[in-house]
This record gives structure tokens, sequence and C-alpha cells, in this order.
């Protein structure tokens, strides 16, 4: 009798140890991922006869946002990485192709190829222009505020050298529609947006008619 008592308890026991790892497994998140381009962002070929080249970046971001987390604010001072909400490639390479694709929508009339500044190398214009992005702030809160506070230059490559012809600055504040990371993530993509725009404006004066 006691025998069949204790192989009772061991069954029970399994049974029981069995139900809660189906729950923790059950209630386990799946990881999101997330891009700040838009599906259209990929770069057109370049056509022949392109009168001029603008290369992208390097931007620069700050040590907290460069995680593959999605990193928001709660409060003032404290910062929330979240495991289950990620970006698709690194931080750095999302906001250089969003920008990428923003650039070369504004200056689609003006026969310019917008590329990242690693494709530098391979290509030579008459005009050919570098915009290194320094990003001091760009985060926010899910159902609140996007921040991006960003630096840039526009530098005119010549033959033998580079020559900063103009400088930007702007902080750029962007209301997120809902308390979503998609609603968060689209928020960033309008932000950037209007800085990109200001960077194709540099670029138009600097080109010149």
């Amino acid at each position: 009798m006691n025998e069949f008592r204790f192989i009772r308890i061991l069954l029970l026991g399994f049974c029981l140890l069995t139900a809660f790892a189906g729950c923790i497994g059950g209630t386990s998140n799946p990881s999101k991922f997330y891009t700040l381009a838009q599906m259209d962002a990929d770069s057109a070929p370049v056509k022949s006869g392109t009168d001029a080249f603008v290369l992208v970046g390097p931007v620069t971001i700050p040590d907290y946002l460069d995680h593959a987390q999605i990193v928001t604010r709660s409060g003032s001072n404290e910062l929330v990485i979240n495991e289950f909400n990620r970006w698709g490639g690194s931080f750095e390479s999302e906001i250089t192709r969003s920008l990428v694709a923003g650039i070369s929508k504004q200056l689609a009339s003006r026969d310019a190829a917008v590329l990242s500044w690693k494709a530098g190398p391979l290509f030579s214009a008459r005009n050919t222009f570098r915009i290194p992005v320094y990003i001091e702030r760009f985060d926010g809160t899910p159902g609140g505020s996007v921040v991006l506070n960003v630096r840039w230059e526009i530098v005119a490559k010549g033959k033998d050298k580079e020559e900063t012809s103009r400088f930007g600055e702007m902080t750029i504040l962007e209301k997120v529609d809902g308390a979503s990371y998609e609603a968060l993530v689209a928020a960033m993509q309008r932000a950037l947006g209007k800085a990109g725009k200001e960077m194709a404006d540099g670029i138009n004066a600097a080109k010149g008619p």
C-alpha cells in the first residue's frame, strides 16, 4: 500500500511540473522586429549621367541607444530597454537607410543619387556631397512623444579634399499616435523625414541651380 501511494505521489508531482512548464512556455512573448525605413526605401539604381551624389553618414548615436532592443523613456531620467521589441538591423543602419530614402525623395527631381556614405569610394561626379549626422537624442514614450536632437554637416567632396559648406541643427518633437511600439516607430520615421527634408534643402542650396 505504501509503495502504491508513493508511486501516485510521484505521478502527481510529475503532472504538476509538466503543467507548470507548459504555462511558462505558453506565456512567453515572441520578439517583434521593426525598421525605420519604409518598404520602398531601397535605393534606386544609379542612372548614367547622374549630376550629383549625396552620401549620407556616418551616423553617430549616443551609447544609450546602441542596442538591438528599442529604448524608450519612463519619466524624465529612466530608460526602458524592451527585450521583445527590437530593431531589424543596427540602430545606426536603420537611421541611415531612413535618411537615404527620405533625402532621395526630396531630391528626386535634381538628378541626384543618394546612398549610404559607405558607397562613397565607388562613385564620383561633378557634385559630390557627404552628410555626416550626429544624433544627441532619439527616443520617446509609447502614447507620448518622440524627441530627436540632431546635427549635421554638408560636406563638399573635391578631388583632393573635403570642405564643409553648411551646418544644420534641429530638435523635433513628434507625437506618438498610440501606446504601441508600432506607433512609436512610425513617429520616429516622421521625425527622421523632417530632418531629411532639411538636409535635402541644404544640398539644394549648396548645389545651386
